[in-house]
């Protein structure tokens, strides 16, 4: 299929400008490393030594396996959500991109959600894997 010459400059002009009019994300290097460090700071205080969110991070395969304790049982959905998405943030090392994490119990070793594509996901959760206080 044969396009007329200034169709065939038009097209080509236009997609070498269509960027120059997207917007740009304005996230320097140091504010993506500042931000990651955040995520960081917040996650060891909700990690096994604080609230108990996360017990440990399986990331030898992907997606990463993220064991969740108590902490994480006992939060509402949003908190949990919430959670879940900031950990993926961190894990993707940027604020504006996100990992696949697979969410497991850390009591039982049994898979409990998910976070990706699809956004986040919880399995039924079973009421007996919360400990009995």
């Amino acid at each position: 299929m044969r396009m007329p010459g200034k169709t065939m400059v038009f097209f080509l002009a236009s997609a070498l400008f269509f960027p120059a009019l997207a917007t740009a994300e304005n996230f320097t290097f140091k504010e993506i490393e500042a931000r990651v460090l955040e995520y960081r700071n917040w996650l060891d205080q909700v990690g096994s030594n604080g609230s108990r969110y996360w017990v440990r991070l399986d990331s030898s395969k992907r997606p990463h396996k993220l064991y969740v304790g108590e902490g994480f049982m006992r939060a509402g959905p949003d908190e949990k959500e919430n959670f879940v998405e900031i950990f993926s943030r961190f894990l993707a090392g940027h604020p504006e991109k996100n990992m696949l994490i697979d969410i497991y119990d850390a009591t039982s070793g049994k898979p409990i959600g998910e976070y990706g594509f699809g956004g986040f996901k919880l399995f039924s959760l079973h009421v007996s894997s919360l400990p009995q206080e």
